[in-house]
């Protein structure tokens, strides 16, 4: 798998681009914590995998079936992607669904975070393309957390 890569990692801008990845998934984790911590939940929720999705999606009032569903598309993809080769059928037959339930589930998140939030339609806009500008301007901003009403 990786022979089809060929990157030159002792370049210098592939040292630059990584230390800025780095960064940039640092600063994301601090946003999820604190925007944890604005909706009342301990902050350390953000860091464990698959539960902090799940708080997440508790925080905004989603229904807890989006996250049952995503982590069974995950887990056939996963089961897929060790059993190699795949047939294409499977591929197409498991890929678009799961492509499909993440990308639903994820645009619903978004518009009940801003809307929890009180973020309008220019940040749920900017969220889809640049998600860790506007969660960092939700964390670190003056926005506070209105529970929603499916709480």
């Amino acid at each position: 798998m990786l022979e089809e890569f060929d990157f030159d990692f002792s370049s210098p801008g592939a040292t630059a681009f990584s230390v800025f990845l780095i960064i940039v998934t640092i600063m994301v984790i601090i946003a999820e914590w604190r925007i944890l911590t604005k909706a009342g939940e301990k902050g350390w929720k953000s860091l464990i995998p698959f539960y902090n999705i799940y708080i997440s999606h508790h925080i905004v009032g989603m229904k807890h079936f989006w996250f049952i569903l995503e982590v069974i598309v995950w887990s056939i993809e996963f089961v897929l992607t060790i059993l190699e080769p795949v047939p294409d059928w499977a591929e197409l037959a498991f890929g678009i669904p799961t492509a499909l339930i993440t990308l639903i589930s994820a645009l619903i998140h978004i518009n009940l975070l801003c809307n929890c939030f009180g973020k309008g339609s220019w940040y749920k806009i900017c969220m889809i393309f640049v998600p860790e500008v506007i969660m960092m301007i939700i964390a670190f901003g003056k926005a506070e957390y209105t529970k929603p009403a499916a709480h």
